[in-house]
């Protein structure tokens, strides 16, 4: 039995139905993260099961070095007891994201 390391995505186009997802950490670092940006999502959050951190990415902007050619300029690992905010609507608790 092949394993992988496996979290969730969280995406917030609208505050009521957020997107989840279950996909590998780096696919949605490196993939998601690049297209999302380029897309002017303006936050992108992964639900790290693996670190047991939630991952947001914010402000997104041109990037060369990044595979779809943007990026986002800030990227900050939460754990618990942190609170986070989407920019969509009030805060989340970073431990009622975490099983």
């Amino acid at each position: 039995m092949e394993t992988r390391e496996v979290q969730h995505t969280l995406l917030f186009l609208n505050p009521d139905d957020p997107k989840v997802a279950e996909s590998s950490l780096e696919f949605d670092r490196a993939r998601k993260g690049s297209l999302y940006a380029r897309a002017a999502v303006p936050d992108y959050w992964i639900v790290n099961l693996v670190d047991g951190v939630v991952e947001v990415y914010l402000d997104p902007e041109p990037d060369a070095s990044a595979l779809f050619g943007w990026w986002y300029r800030s990227v900050t690992r939460l754990a618990p007891p942190a609170t986070v905010v989407p920019l969509a609507f009030s805060g989340v608790a970073v431990a009622d994201l975490l099983p």
